[in-house]
């Protein structure tokens, strides 16, 4: 007992199942694109921020550079010459003058700048 249905008749080819065809897809949409375009200088207020922070770094560096300068070349003459805090106290001193000497200086300056501008 057999069943026909499962058994595929022998005079007939084995059954492939048909393809559709292939569909053609349009032509890509030609697209140009241009760049926006960027301004050619920096902004007033980049250049006003980074003057400004600028400017601090520099009033920050004049004060403190001196004074620990004279800090390590006093600490470094002590120790070489046996003298326990004699120079470190002297040049410590010197640098903390030439840090304010330098931040009357930068002051000025600044103050000459602004009034030109007007």
């Amino acid at each position: 007992m057999t069943d026909s249905r499962s058994v595929p008749p022998e005079d007939k080819e084995p059954r492939t199942p048909e393809i559709p065809p292939r569909p053609t897809l349009p032509e890509p949409p030609k697209v140009e694109f241009e760049r926006p375009k960027l301004p050619q200088g920096p902004s007033p207020q980049f250049t006003g921020t980074t003057k400004a922070m600028s400017l601090a770094f520099s009033i920050g560096f004049s004060l403190a550079g001196p004074v620990v300068l004279g800090g390590l070349v006093g600490y470094w003459l002590d120790a070489r010459l046996g003298t326990n805090p004699t120079f470190t106290m002297i040049l410590v001193l010197v640098g903390a003058i030439a840090g304010l000497v330098q931040l009357i200086r930068t002051v000025n300056r600044l103050q000459s700048d602004e009034e030109r501008k007007r």
